[in-house]
Parts: C-alpha cells; sequence; structure tokens
C-alpha cells in the first residue's frame, strides 16, 4: 500500500465523537456470530470502525470456570446459585470493560456477541414472578457495581427455540464442552423458556431491536435476516445523525 492509499483510507473513516456499543443476543442457531460479522463488514464499508467482542471467553481463567459449569462439574442448573453463575458471566466481561470504553471514547461501533443480558438465561430457570427483578439485579451487579459498559442498543435474534434445538444437536459439541453434555444446550424446556423470557424482556424496551427470524414456521434466510438488521442498523445512525 502506498502513501497516497493509507492517506486515502485514513482520509474516508469516519471519526465520531464518541461511539457506541451494539449487542446481539439469541439462542444458538440464531445466527449472531454471522449476522455481527455482517454488521461489521457493513459499517466498514460506511466509513466506522466497528471492532468484534464475544463472549464467553472460554480459553480465558474465567471463562474456564464458566466452561466447567457448563459441563455440569458443579451440578444441574439448580444446584450453583443463580447469583453466582450471573457474576462470573459478568467477570468475563469485566476484563475487556477498559478496552471497549476506549474503543467508544475513540468514536468506535462496538459489537458485542453475547453480553449482560445473555445471563436472562439464568433468569429463565426462575418462576416468572421472580424474573424481573431478577433481572434488575444483573442490571445492578454489572452496571452500577462492577462499572461495565452499558449497551446503547441491543439486538435480540428471535428464532423457534425447536429450530435453535435441532441445530444444536446437528452442530454436535464444541471444544469447551471435551466431549460432555452442555447443561443449558441440553435442556430443551430451558431453551424454550430462555427464548420466552428475551422475548418478553425485549418488546417493549425501545433500545432493543427485537428481529423475528421465522416466516410460516420455517427460518428466513440468512440474507432476509441481515436485511432487516440492517435497516434497524440504518434507523440507529440516521437518529444520531451519522447517515
Amino acid at each position: 500500500m502506498n502513501k497516497l492509499q493509507v492517506y486515502n483510507l485514513f482520509k474516508n473513516k469516519k471519526r465520531l465523537k464518541t461511539g457506541m456499543l451494539i449487542t446481539f443476543e439469541g439462542l444458538d442457531g440464531s445466527g449472531k456470530n454471522t449476522h455481527v460479522n455482517n454488521v461489521a463488514k457493513y459499517l466498514e464499508g460506511l466509513g466506522f470502525t466497528a471492532p468484534i467482542i464475544s463472549f464467553p471467553e472460554y480459553e480465558r481463567t474465567i471463562g474456564k470456570v464458566i466452561a466447567s459449569y457448563l459441563k455440569g462439574e458443579y451440578g444441574d442448573i439448580h444446584n450453583v446459585p443463580h447469583e453466582l453463575v450471573c457474576i462470573a458471566y459478568a467477570a468475563d466481561r469485566v476484563r475487556l470493560k477498559d478496552q471497549i470504553q476506549n474503543s467508544i471514547e475513540n468514536g468506535h461501533i462496538v459489537l458485542a456477541d453475547r453480553y449482560t443480558y445473555s445471563n436472562l438465561f439464568t433468569a429463565a430457570k426462575m418462576p416468572k414472578d421472580k424474573q424481573a427483578g431478577f433481572i434488575d439485579w444483573i442490571e445492578d451487579m454489572e452496571f452500577s457495581e462492577m462499572k461495565i459498559v452499558k449497551p446503547d442498543y441491543n439486538f435480540y435474534l428471535y428464532v423457534d427455540p425447536k429450530i435453535s434445538i435441532e441445530q444444536i444437536k446437528a452442530r454436535g459439541k464444541r471444544d469447551y464442552q471435551e466431549g460432555k453434555e452442555d447443561i443449558h444446550e441440553n435442556n430443551d424446556q430451558l431453551l424454550k423458556d430462555v427464548s420466552e423470557t428475551y422475548f418478553n424482556f425485549a418488546k417493549d424496551k425501545p433500545n432493543w431491536k427485537l428481529i423475528d427470524q421465522m416466516k410460516n414456521g420455517k427460518q428466513k434466510s440468512l440474507d432476509k435476516v441481515f436485511e432487516n438488521i440492517k435497516k434497524e442498523i440504518d434507523d440507529i445512525l440516521v437518529k444520531r445523525e451519522l447517515i
């Protein structure tokens, strides 16, 4: 790359006075990783800097504890106190809070593949009348106590849990499982409860974008879903007078 090309590259990059954090949540099979990467490419194409973060980080010290929990080494989903499970997931995010904040201050649009509201997985294990209070506790613990960066916008990529269950079985086990069952993923009823909890929580929140991937009982194509996501991203950029 010559000096002129380098100059044009930086000239065309949009530097915001302050960036933002956009998170993506959803069951396995909802296409989070694919869509996060597509959004990053789209934003980069518009001239923005859009770094991606992903949680949990199973190869890290706290991530290994989370992996042990998911492999059932501490018991089933009700053996470990719900608060401790959420604290472990939050601690995995704390390590990157300064990096995220610095990126935002440098005008970047940070994209997260799972973030604070992945802890709705734990809220879904509780009776419905206890969930709202527990979610309030999660938000206070992460945003107020741990000073984890609060998202500006959250996307929930809804897919019928039956499809998620099918895709989990078809995919097979991932590296962190080490051949063992994941106590979240192998619990069909929990996945259905999680889907309902996410949906009910996200549907009325102004900073949540609910992306329904279903049509006539089938999951829409990745391209169709991304078109819906892109419309919401454009809406965010317009509201912030960025395009």
